[in-house]
């Protein structure tokens, strides 16, 4: 199964968390957040809905997070506390291999 970043081909790396749980393999690391764009077709206007999305990878288990869009844009921000132990999101699934 494959999950949906974003649509862009660039990644922008956007700092490291303080020590926070992952909930996969239940370690205490500094996560590394990253932000792609995510452009969406519209039958409105305006025609192209673009939105940005916000991950973490775990370094000790290569575990990926969603966090949500106002939560990366305050950790974009410089608000290294903005994200938490309870802002960990599935990512959306993108495809499915039958």
């Amino acid at each position: 199964m494959e999950y949906k970043l974003g649509n862009f081909k660039k990644l922008r790396d956007i700092g490291e968390t303080q020590s926070l749980t992952c909930p996969e393999c239940e370690s205490k690391v500094v996560f590394h957040v990253f932000s792609n764009v995510d452009n969406e077709l519209q039958g409105a206007f305006p025609f192209i809905k673009t939105s940005r999305v916000y991950f973490m990878i775990c370094p000790a288990c290569a575990a990926r997070f969603a966090v949500d869009e106002d939560k990366g844009e305050a950790f974009a921000a410089g608000e290294k506390l903005a994200i938490g132990n309870f802002d960990f999101k599935k990512l959306k699934s993108f495809k499915e291999n039958d």
